[in-house]
């Protein structure tokens, strides 16, 4: 039994069911779309840094800082020698 595929037409155009809202919007309209856009990409740009600091604070912690008792027993023998 043969079988028999239908193609449709393929174009090059999409069908939207809405209008892009910017074509022929006013100035002050569009103006303020692009002011959104930036204060979008500068909080995205915000919150990207502050988990890299965050991530760079938790690795600090993490490490060990040096263990002050060995330097201050070292500083005591030696005033104890001079003596």
């Amino acid at each position: 039994m043969p079988v028999i595929l239908l193609f449709t037409a393929i174009t090059d155009t999409v069908v939207h069911p809405f209008r892009d809202p910017l074509v022929n919007a006013s100035t002050t309209f569009q103006q303020r779309v692009a002011q959104m856009t930036s204060l979008q990409a500068e909080t995205r740009r915000w919150e990207r840094n502050m988990a890299i600091a965050a991530a760079a604070a938790a690795t600090r912690l993490k490490r060990k800082p040096p263990s002050t008792a060995s330097t201050t027993a070292a500083t005591v023998t030696t005033a104890a020698k001079d003596s």
